[in-house]
């Protein structure tokens, strides 16, 4: 195929060339969407539930910000015990700039480094591995949020994509790429405790792609055991201390399968998580939830009162906790990613697939695998495996490389006119968050330097402590028994002296 064509005697651009100008318009497209969702995250402070919860507590705890308030007594055994990778992060980007908004970069931060590990490590072109995932309302959505799940789904979606890319082009399996793959799992490890099984999973893939004969290019097979056996300890690190303190290594939740050998206060797999469903499907199996919610089976594509996704899916009673990736994206791309790997090399692309359908199969069976934005790991990996065999079917196949890009922008396009509310800007504080909350109007009944005991504010007490979070000292609790001596207990009644 020639850079120019000539057709009924003129001159026209090639399909290769023609590639190359979308590729370049796409780029530039992408520039703008990231810039636009950078601006979002550092100027929006999340106001739902889990952000007041222990987002922020959390926070402010892991970065030492002297905010004169000590947080419920329900949540501090989850500070105890929840990995602290994302909080402590948070917590360092909210110290050094001075605000609270900052806490919702780190989404951000997290996604660009998995565009930028993907682009200069895996080599797939940037701008088709970020339209590919912001395809996915609830990526998108998670890129300028105070909630840390795409933070921990991006470290596992390096993992993971560092095992397709070792499997499919073993004559590049580099130190960087093993380094990287390394690296991805220790963060989604020290992230989240709902990944800690597909990451134990995604490690000995990795392992067994490492130490295969040929291996690692200009690694030997000793110094890669070596790398692996520290991976392993570093990443288990927040477990072994869990175990040797509370003598539960995912304390306090109840440990996978020898629940009953680890004490835990809350059992989250039994009781709660089997409520967190559509009404209908409460007693169906765990497998038949998650796929109806990854290809969004029977959902409502309309809400009166809210957009069609939302950070957690909730707010919705026949769809409650359900969808988020958009069932017609996730055909299409799963059926893209499927096409390209066969027309790449048949025997390892079916090796491939199959390994993708195991995983799905895998995480079908976690507790709330049908809260897909606990698992968005998912969208991304499918985002860079396109985006790594991309090249290489463009130079066999330029009208299909062509096409795929064609497909990629229609549904960007798409996605982006049915999600314009996620892309718009504007300026959300904390003085907004203590007027959502209804904390604002008891800083004028507060009086500096006495201590508060906040009573059913629980999850927003914390923003009890004044317009600069420094104003009042608050106690949060949930039982006025609890309270310490010599503090006045504030209720949504009023005011009672010590």
């Amino acid at each position: 195929m020639t850079p120019l064509q000539h057709v009924d005697g003129q001159r026209r651009p090639g399909v290769g060339a023609v590639a190359g100008a979308v590729a370049f318009g796409c780029s530039a497209l992408v520039v703008v969407v990231l810039a636009v969702l950078a601006v979002r995250s550092a100027t929006r402070l999340e106001l739902r539930w889990d952000t007041f919860a222990y987002h922020l507590p959390f926070a402010a705890a892991r970065g030492g910000l002297p905010i004169p308030y000590v947080m419920n007594e329900g949540m501090y055994p989850f500070f105890q015990g929840f990995p602290p990778l994302p909080d402590l992060v948070q917590g360092l980007l909210w110290r050094a700039t001075g605000s609270i908004n900052a806490t919702g970069v780190v989404n951000f931060l997290a996604f660009g480094i998995f565009l930028a590990y993907a682009h200069i490590v895996l080599r797939a072109p940037f701008w088709l591995v970020a339209l590919i995932s912001l395809s996915t309302p609830m990526v998108l959505i998670h890129t300028t949020v105070s909630y840390v799940d795409l933070f921990a789904n991006a470290w596992l979606a390096i993992g993971l994509s560092s095992c397709v890319f070792g499997f499919l082009f073993p004559d590049r399996m580099s130190r960087p790429v093993l380094l990287g793959g390394l690296i991805g799992l220790i963060g989604a490890a020290w992230s989240k405790y709902q990944l800690v099984p597909i990451v134990a999973v995604v490690f000995c893939i990795l392992a067994v792609i490492a130490l295969r004969p040929g291996g690692v290019t200009s690694v030997s097979r000793r110094r890669v055991m070596v790398l692996l056996g520290l991976a392993v300890l570093i990443a288990a690190f927040p477990y072994i201390k869990n175990l040797v303190l509370y003598s539960n290594p995912f304390w306090p939740e109840r440990m996978p399968i020898l629940g009953a050998m680890f004490p835990y206060l809350r059992d989250d797999v039994a009781a709660g998580i089997g409520q967190q469903r559509p009404t209908g499907l409460r007693d169906a199996p765990q497998y038949q939830v998650f796929f109806r919610s990854l290809f969004e089976i029977d959902l409502p594509t309309h809400y009166d009162y809210r957009p069609r996704w939302i950070i957690d899916q909730g707010n919705a009673s026949t769809a409650f906790r359900m969808g988020g990736f958009w069932g017609v994206g996730v055909v299409v791309f799963l059926a893209t990613m499927s096409a390209m790997l066969i027309a790449y090399r048949r025997r390892p692309g079916l090796i491939a697939i199959a390994a993708a359908m195991a995983m799905l199969c895998f995480v079908a069976v976690l507790p709330q695998s049908h809260e897909l934005r606990y698992y968005m790991f998912i969208p991304l990996t499918w985002a860079a495996t396109i985006g790594m065999l991309w090249p290489h079917i463009r130079r066999r196949w330029p009208a299909a490389g062509l096409g795929v890009v064609v497909i990629v922008a229609a549904l960007f396009s798409y996605m982006a006119s049915e999600n314009l509310t996620y892309y718009r800007l504007g300026k959300t504080d904390l003085a907004d968050a203590a007027s959502a909350w209804g904390a604002s109007p008891w800083w004028s009944k507060l009086q500096a330097g006495h201590s508060y005991c906040a009573v059913g504010f629980f999850p927003a007490a914390m923003l009890l402590t004044g317009p600069t979070m420094s104003e009042f000292s608050i106690v949060d609790r949930t039982d006025p028994a609890l309270c310490p001596r010599g503090t006045a207990i504030v209720t949504p009644q009023g005011i009672q002296a010590p």
